[in-house]
């Protein structure tokens, strides 16, 4: 007769220690999932942050030297001589313009806002610190003022007929100072918030992970 030995099967302790184990690496992979994705966010939203950086001083440059020029051609404009029949309203406008700086390609600025345009259509915007996010919607909210009275001064004042003709050359003079008015008036409100926020922008841009 042969003994019979039984089987020993797992125990309580086995299931407990097997459970554990299973939960545990189930738990680090997740761990390293997130933390992997989280290291992802971070970096495009470091990347997205330095266009938007450079796409902001980009505009700074160009509008910082242009700011005074608008102003003293505004306050040149709101005092010009009218008296010669002769001009147009476009004549005189030409004729105050002050001289600009040698580097300038334009008497007005394009600015930039390619960078903005794709961290709002790829919601990168989710990944920044709200107040960051918060200032950049501000400075871009104004940059679109400032161009949109740009695009009044093309498509208005400058594109009138009555801004071509002698005789309407009193009204075509004032409604173009008080164009480049606004444009002044905007340039100095944005070149603020440059300055008040581009710190932010640059340390949040450089933050390491």
């Amino acid at each position: 007769m042969h003994a019979h030995v039984p089987k020993v099967g797992k125990t309580p302790v086995h299931w407990l220690l097997e459970g554990l184990f299973i939960v545990l690496s189930v738990g680090l992979a997740f761990g390293v999932g997130q933390y992997r994705e989280s290291r992802a966010d971070h970096e495009l939203a470091a990347r997205v942050l330095k266009s938007l950086q450079a796409e902001l001083e980009h505009n700074l440059a160009i509008l910082e030297p242009l700011q005074p020029i608008h102003r003293k051609w505004s306050d040149v404009l709101a005092k010009a001589d009218t008296s010669r029949s002769s001009q147009t309203g476009l004549d005189v406008f030409f004729v105050t313009r002050p001289a600009l700086p040698a580097d300038a390609k334009s008497p007005f600025p394009f600015l930039r806002r390619s960078a903005w345009a794709a961290a709002l259509s790829g919601g990168a915007l989710r990944l920044i610190d709200y107040d960051v996010a918060a200032a950049l919607s501000d400075i871009y909210t104004t940059q679109e003022i400032v161009s949109d009275n740009l695009h009044r001064l093309t498509t208005g004042a400058l594109s009138s007929t009555a801004t071509f003709e002698p005789a309407s050359r009193t009204a075509s003079v004032r409604l173009l100072w008080l164009t480049m008015a606004d444009i002044e008036s905007s340039e100095v409100v944005l070149l603020d918030l440059y300055r008040q926020h581009l710190p932010a922008i640059r340390a949040a841009a450089n933050t390491k992970p």
